[in-house]
């Protein structure tokens, strides 16, 4: 016979089961504003002040792809808030990471249903049941009444708001005022409407008959420019050809944003004898495939009130 000791039978023939080392408590720190290239083992090796007391170190995922933050469960309360104190707002792979102890899931699930609790009939994102009474109107906080009617206010759709616009017509003939204005109050002064007078049309010049007004000695008038020139560029055409400038402007439209250029500009060299040279150097030149035209400007006869020494923008030039 063997001397090896029987194995114990219970009364069903079945043995009993082996018992179960208990676990040891853990203490979960968190650990939030990860990269989403942080790893497990680097989450762990970024614990290292507390690596001795490490159960476990855990980076949640959605999928496949890291969520941005993780757990590290450590063996005791005093080595979670060494963690705390010791890799909060660390930098971990390029980021400041944020450290604290980890709330409990029961303690979670609380502070959740006290928010809910918290919130105020006819609020949004609050579902109210209508007629019934909360915990704040049960206090005397708030009336029952003046709740439901707020929640009836809520219900209704929003009326819009009348215009008081008056119209372009009612303006332009003098600015009168509608049956449903109201009345100005007593001392202010009546606004006085600001009509510009119309200008009398141009006239146009026949083909080939001299423009009317006096030479200028200074300015030049420069066409078929393309119409990206600017004013820079413009100076620089004539600087480059050694020629000495006093001023260069593009005439552009009066409307749009931005205002597009006419195609012609005025550049003042400030004597007659560069006006010459520039005449001679740059008229007929080839700018960005266009040959451009240069020109002696004429100081045409102003409207009233224009200033008299001003080149108009309808500058005409001297046939050559």
């Amino acid at each position: 016979m063997s001397d090896a000791p029987a194995a114990p039978i219970t009364q069903n023939g079945v043995p009993p089961p082996t018992q179960v080392a208990a676990e040891a408590p853990s203490f979960k720190v968190f650990a939030g504003n990860l990269a989403y290239t942080t790893t497990d083992e680097g989450l762990r090796t970024f614990f290292a002040p507390v690596h001795s007391d490490i159960i476990s170190a855990q980076v949640i995922l959605r999928g496949t792809r890291s969520a941005g933050y993780g757990f590290v469960a450590v063996s005791s309360a005093e080595a979670a808030q060494k963690a705390v104190e010791t890799l909060d707002k660390q930098q971990l792979d390029g980021r400041e990471v944020i450290v604290e102890i980890a709330k409990p899931a029961e303690q979670k699930d609380q502070e959740k249903k006290e928010k809910k609790a918290k919130r105020k009939p006819g609020r949004r994102g609050s579902k109210a049941v209508p007629g019934e009474v909360t915990e704040a109107e049960a206090n005397g906080e708030t009336k029952a009444e003046d709740a439901a009617a707020g929640t009836d206010e809520a219900t209704k759709p929003k009326k819009k708001k009348k215009s008081n616009r008056k119209s372009k017509r009612t303006a332009a003939e003098g600015g009168e005022a509608s049956a449903d204005a109201t009345p100005a109050a007593e001392g202010d002064a009546p606004k006085r409407s600001r009509a510009k007078k119309p200008r009398p049309p141009r006239v146009p010049r026949a083909e080939g008959e001299d423009p009317a007004g006096e030479p200028s000695k200074t300015m030049l008038f420069v066409a078929n420019l393309g119409f990206s020139t600017d004013d820079a560029a413009l100076s620089t055409l004539f600087t480059e050809a050694g020629i000495n400038v006093v001023s260069a402007r593009i005439v552009r439209r009066r409307w749009g944003q931005p205002r597009k250029s006419k195609g012609y500009g005025f550049v003042d060299v400030g004597t007659e004898e560069a006006q010459k040279k520039a005449i001679a150097i740059l008229d007929n030149k080839d700018v960005g495939g266009r040959n451009i035209a240069v020109k002696i400007a004429v100081n045409t006869p102003h409207e009233e009130g224009d200033g008299a020494d001003a080149v108009s923008p309808e500058a005409t030039i001297i046939a050559s």
